[in-house]
């Protein structure tokens, strides 16, 4: 029978194998389009820029960009290996076209989360036995935000950092259960440790599972009269080995975090090991050990602020802290922000599948501790790392609701000790009865598992439901018109040197926009020039806002729907500004209104997407896309503006007069609006800055010539004027008397 089983665990294993493929494969399927591939999201962008330099570099990778943070160009501090095993898998199959490279690196984000489900297996299976660690897989292959990460076309990196931690994982714990290969699987683990660093800047919060695991194994070790020279030696083997491979590119500013936190570590270890062999040498108490860790990092903290941090390194932990546990990006980027931060998170993640899932998690994690205190020897040390592997993850997402990707693979382990627990415990109870459970086991354990199993599946089931990807639509098309209708910019393929000009944009879009468009960017997703942009949209007077892009080369302006009915918080956080003075949020009962406030109207976002324009004289609307917005003055979703000289029309007036000039205008879709710019007085003349010539030329054109208009209350005088597309080009000064 035992070999039947044995027989059977490769085709179960295989059978959710399968079950984790279709279902990444079914989650993307939106990303394959009649005009090829569109990426799920925003940073997959800059992936696949990466990688189509790579693939045709390769091994060489990017490492700056003169298409972000324009004029200056940006240093890229992304490490590199996710965008080099993409880019080695697309050399492989010999791709090397945009078109190519695209469709097979879309292929490995799948590759890899299916490797990480059978790392699950391994794990659990080390640990428990083929039950749990097939339930652990399954579990691991629905965990909805991993599925995300790891379905056809999601070109990130984290899916590559969760495999590696979870590698990483493995092998310690490999390391610790077979002692006659421990340095073996240490020096496994330690490459692994490296490769971590050179996929992730963070990659000393994972790490640093490790060192915890130190100061609770040692101590464990204390309270049992143990030694503890097995867990220092392995963990230092695995650590030693990852700070050789990580020292060649130690100083780079992708890697040097990892570098210092390597080695802090290694520092850390062998510390807490000479206490513990001090603590046990004199024979303290067990509890001296804990304690005095805590002291020693009290002392560490305060001295890193008055000797400068201790080479950076004090600083680096405490940045890193504020970074993931401060809050500090609460309204700026969405992903980055707390898991729970107010009454609405907290009711939207309690009263959810996935606030069932963290219920679950803390009763997994009762059940773990209690077979951690009814195993022994190495399957409870490892029992102990996973566990505190489990709980650091669901930690780390408190912090950062994006780290919801490893924690829902955590979460799945969790459930799966939880249901087995309960089947065991439940199992042991009915034996001594005579009750209908105890003649139907089977009924329990469905009962059991459907509870404890389907918020997952029914999340992963919403998941693989997949909407469009972001950009499809509007913006792919936006992009693609604007590529076509733009003067090209140098230097896409090797962006070494400053191009002709550059886009506005806000940082969300940027990606986008260099990859699409193929137009170097302000502001892009790595937050780079989010501050001049924030400046620019929200500027209340022209010349702020033109001084803006005259400083950042910008030609053209782009802005959306969502700026104004979405991101807007976002604007004001990164402005210091507040919201409130934009935006009013009127509450019916049982709907809210959001009402522009007349702040909102003045500022360039405003003047752009919701005038079109009016009462600018360099912005003029040169592209909408198809979709509409209200009722009585609707608005498209996408808007592209150009950044022009203008015409300035000087009109004789007397004193006392109000001057203005007005165009009838229609856009490419057909819509029709009126522009209309106010003069102002300079000497005996007034004078009128327009962005639009007349001329029929363009795809949005005037469909009558300039109204120009002086008067007063008791008169008004009207002309007409053409404005030619030179005039508008060239700044030319047109004199008119009415």
């Amino acid at each position: 029978m035992d070999q039947g089983r044995k027989r059977s665990e490769p085709a179960e294993l295989f059978a959710v194998l399968i079950l984790g493929l279709l279902l990444r494969l079914f989650a993307g399927r939106n990303s394959l389009t009649e005009n090829g591939i569109l990426l799920p999201g925003y940073d997959e962008y800059y992936h696949m820029r990466r990688i189509l330099f790579t693939a045709n570099h390769f091994p060489n990778t990017l490492w700056f960009d003169s298409y972000l943070n324009y004029p200056r160009g940006l240093e890229i501090t992304w490490p590199p290996l996710f965008d080099q095993i993409s880019a080695a898998f697309c050399v492989a199959f010999g791709q090397h076209s945009k078109a190519g490279v695209e469709l097979a690196a879309c292929f490995v984000p799948m590759i890899i989360g299916i490797i990480a489900i059978v790392v699950v297996y391994y794990i659990v299976r080390e640990l428990f036995d083929h039950k749990f660690a097939l339930l652990a897989t399954f579990m691991a292959a629905l965990a909805p935000y991993y599925l995300l990460y790891t379905m056809f076309a999601a070109m990130d990196h984290h899916c590559l950092e969760v495999l590696i931690s979870l590698i990483t994982l493995l092998f310690m714990i490999m390391a610790i259960s077979h002692s006659e290969k421990k340095y073996l699987y240490a020096f496994a683990s330690g490459v692994a440790m490296a490769a971590l660093a050179y996929t992730w800047q963070g990659a000393d919060i994972y790490l640093a599972i490790f060192l915890l695991y130190a100061a609770v194994q040692m101590t464990l070790d204390l309270k049992e009269g143990k030694s503890s020279k097995e867990t220092a030696t392995m963990l230092l083997a695995a650590f030693a080995i990852a700070f050789i491979l990580v020292l060649p590119f130690g100083n780079a500013s992708w890697l040097s975090a990892s570098f210092h936190g390597i080695g802090a570590m290694i520092i850390a270890i062998s510390i807490m090991f000479a206490l513990s062999h001090i603590t046990a040498k004199r024979k303290i108490s067990w509890k001296a050990f804990p304690l005095s860790i805590l002291i020693i990092s009290a002392l560490f903290a305060m001295l890193s602020e008055l000797a400068g941090g201790f080479f950076g390194v004090g600083t680096m932990i405490q940045s890193g802290l504020e970074y993931i546990w401060g809050g500090g990006m609460i309204g700026k980027i969405g992903e980055a922000e707390p898991l729970i931060y107010d009454a609405e998170t907290f009711s939207q993640v309690v009263f959810s599948n996935l606030g069932l899932n963290l219920l679950f998690s803390l009763g997994g994690m009762a059940a773990s501790l209690i077979y951690i205190r009814r195993s022994t020897g190495t399957k409870r040390q490892g029992q102990t790392l996973l566990l505190l592997w489990m709980a650091v993850t669901l930690i780390l997402t408190l912090g950062q609701s994006r780290f919801l990707y490893i924690s829902t693979i955590s979460m799945g382990l969790l459930i799966s000790i939880l249901f087995f627990f309960l089947l065991d415990t439940a199992d042991k109870r009915y034996k001594k009865g005579s009750t209908m459970a105890a003649r139907s086991p089977r009924l329990v354990a469905a009962a059991l598992f459907l509870l404890l199993v389907l918020p997952t599946a029914w999340d992963a089931a919403s998941f693989v439901q997949s909407t469009p990807p972001a950009v499809a639509g509007d913006w792919e098309e936006s992009l693609a018109w604007l590529k076509e209708n733009s003067n090209t910019t140098s230097f896409f393929e090797a962006p070494q040197k400053t191009a002709e000009y550059s886009v506005m944009s806000w940082w969300d879009y940027g990606n986008w926009i260099l990859y699409l468009a193929e137009r170097p960017v302000v502001a892009n997703n790595f937050q780079a020039g989010v501050e001049d942009a924030a400046k620019f949209y929200l500027s209340e007077s022209e010349e702020k806002a033109t001084a803006v892009l005259d400083a950042r080369g910008s030609k053209y302006i782009l802005a959306d729907y969502s700026m104004i009915y979405g991101k807007l918080s976002s604007l004001t956080t990164w402005a210091n500004e507040d919201l409130g003075s934009y935006m009013k949020m009127e509450d019916y009962g049982s709907q809210y209104s959001v009402i522009p406030q007349e702040r909102l109207f003045n500022t360039t976002l405003g003047r752009l997407y919701l005038s079109d324009g009016a009462g600018t004289g360099h912005f003029r609307l040169i592209h909408e896309s198809k979709t509409f917005f209200g009722e009585s003055s609707t608005k498209s979703m996408v808007k592209i503006f150009e950044y022009v000289p203008g015409a300035l029309i000087k009109v004789r007036a007397g004193p006392g007069q109000k001057v203005g000039a007005l165009l009838n205008m229609t856009t490419n879709q057909g819509r029709r609006f009126i522009y209309v710019n106010e003069a102002k007085a300079n000497g005996d003349s007034f004078e009128i800055r327009v962005p639009y010539s007349t001329e029929s030329r363009n795809e949005c054109h005037a469909i009558t010539p300039y109204l120009v208009f002086s008067g007063n209350k008791d008169a008004v005088k009207m002309g007409n004027l053409d404005v030619s597309e030179e005039d508008v080009i060239n700044g030319r000064t047109i004199e008119l008397t009415i």
